[in-house]
């Protein structure tokens, strides 16, 4: 895919989400509410059979981690979708990021039928409601989409980070040293278990309850995540981020994330933590999954909106509503 489709309609997306989701100065267009949290990863011996990705060979390393709200609305109450967002913080000073959701699937599988999707919500008038008409009609005409919405609909809330699975919704190329590659999926999958809750009793709570719960636990002990690869085979849509993979797909387990207490921006020296999920590296490798490019272009867009760019100070600029 050309380089130049990690920007295209960048600027066009990002003003349209607004649109419809809100225009909040200084937070995110999307997952606008989150906050951070500090540990430790380390991958285990399974992890280098697919992959000579530095941070997964077996040393301990620091990472964060981005708990969100899904949608536009920082003040909002949490709903069935929340995000996870994973930094690794490598020896020679780079980083490296691994996004993922509690939802399993991205609602388009191209730039022109996430527009499209955009296109069909935006309000009749400025500040007002999303054009619901207009999305019954585009997902009549694009059941991929509309799959997604319903799987949606359908899932239950968190009751907790702790208790949640988080998903990638791309497929990345994973190289090991001997240069084999492995189609895979990543999932973070939480050693208490998995709970879930209707979303109408998560809308009864707090606007901010799973992020007290998560410091509550916190202070009493640490909260761990296994990374879990799921295994293409062959025929599976690796480029499609609408599309699931068949029930029984072998899952390895490749190592451990233990979280022991809340972080901010000041902590980590970046006022802006961008978690762009094609910031890679070696061995590690995107897909022509055209959603998966086009992110680049869209986190960039929107962190510069929301931090004043380099016009707003250091590196992207300063401030901590995110």
């Amino acid at each position: 895919m050309p380089q130049n489709s990690q920007y295209r309609k960048a600027e066009d997306i990002v003003a349209k989400i607004k649109r419809i989701l809100g225009d909040f100065p200084g937070y995110r267009a999307l997952h606008a509410d989150g906050r951070l949290y500090k540990g430790t990863f380390r991958a285990n011996e399974a992890a280098r059979r697919y992959t000579r990705a530095v941070h997964l060979q077996g040393a301990e390393m620091p990472v964060t981690v981005r708990f969100s709200k899904g949608g536009g609305d920082p003040y909002a109450h949490f709903g069935s979708t929340v995000g996870m967002a994973t930094r690794f913080y490598l020896d020679d000073g780079r980083v490296t990021n691994l996004i993922m959701l509690s939802q399993k699937l991205f609602i388009a599988n191209s730039i022109d039928q996430f527009v499209g999707l955009l296109d069909a919500g935006l309000p009749a008038e400025p500040g007002g409601p999303p054009n619901l008409a207009g999305l019954k009609t585009f997902l009549a005409a694009n059941p991929n989409s509309a799959r997604v919405f319903q799987m949606r609909a359908e899932s239950p809330a968190p009751v907790s980070f702790a208790h949640t699975e988080f998903n990638s919704v791309h497929c990345f190329r994973w190289v090991s040293a001997e240069h084999v590659e492995t189609l895979a999926r990543c999932h973070w999958v939480p050693v208490a278990g998995i709970k879930g809750q209707p979303p109408a009793d998560l809308k009864e709570e707090n606007v901010d309850i799973l992020y007290a719960e998560l410091e509550e636990r916190l202070a009493r002990e640490p909260v761990h995540f296994d990374l879990v690869l799921e295994l293409a085979e062959p025929g599976d849509p690796v480029d499609d981020a609408t599309a699931l993979w068949p029930e029984g797909r072998r899952r390895v387990v490749i190592g451990r994330m233990t979280l022991t207490a809340p972080a901010s921006e000041k902590d980590t020296g970046d006022p802006v933590m961008n978690h762009d999920p094609t910031v890679l590296t070696d061995g590690i490798e995107p897909t022509d999954d055209p959603i998966l490019q086009i992110r680049r272009g869209v986190y960039e867009v929107s962190a510069a909106s929301r931090s004043g760019g380099w016009r707003g100070g250091c590196p992207f600029g300063g401030g901590e509503k995110r």
